[in-house]
């Protein structure tokens, strides 16, 4: 019993095991949603009201859906591409209200063009974004639903960026 137990450990350590793949998952994917990567810069976020709230929203989701697309930000010599944000308007309407007359369900529709540079200045292209959305909440919490339901907008608007970059329709 002892010699079948050691003939079937031999054969079994004979067998070998390698890997064949050695990269991970995350590089596969990041392979495949985009061929060539670039290296971005924002450059501009234009929004006539300045409101900070929606800058640092947009900035911070915009970038997000760079480094999602397998991209780079950074902005030195190294950028081969420039991103503009040229925000038309970005209107926060409060359609309801809670009963303690608190606006609870605003509604917030934004229309931007989305503008990509060469290195010299040059448009690369140029795409509209028109996004929608409503956000409900309890309506006792003043002004962070006012920025929960801008943070809707701009996951919508990180999707609308992350389909352009990457090619996907």
């Amino acid at each position: 019993m002892k010699k079948i137990i050691v003939l079937f450990l031999i054969l079994l350590s004979s067998c070998g095991y390698t890997v064949k793949n050695s990269k991970t998952k995350q590089d596969i994917y990041r392979k495949n949603i985009a061929g060539v990567k670039h290296t971005y810069c924002i450059k501009d976020i234009k929004l006539e009201n300045k409101m900070e709230t929606a800058l640092d929203i947009i900035t911070r989701y915009t970038s997000q859906a760079i480094l999602t697309s397998g991209n780079k930000i950074e902005c030195s010599s190294k950028t081969d591409r420039f991103l503009t944000l040229d925000i038309k308007s970005l209107y926060i309407y409060s359609i309801g209200y809670s009963i303690s007359q608190r606006a609870s369900i605003y509604k917030v529709n934004i229309n931007m063009d989305l503008i990509v540079e060469d290195r010299k200045n040059r448009p690369i292209f140029k795409k509209n974004i028109q996004e929608t959305t409503q956000y409900v909440g309890s309506g006792l919490r003043a002004d962070i639903e006012r920025r929960y339901a801008l943070e809707e907008l701009a996951k919508l608007v990180e999707i609308r960026i992350y389909s352009i970059l990457t090619g996907s329709k």
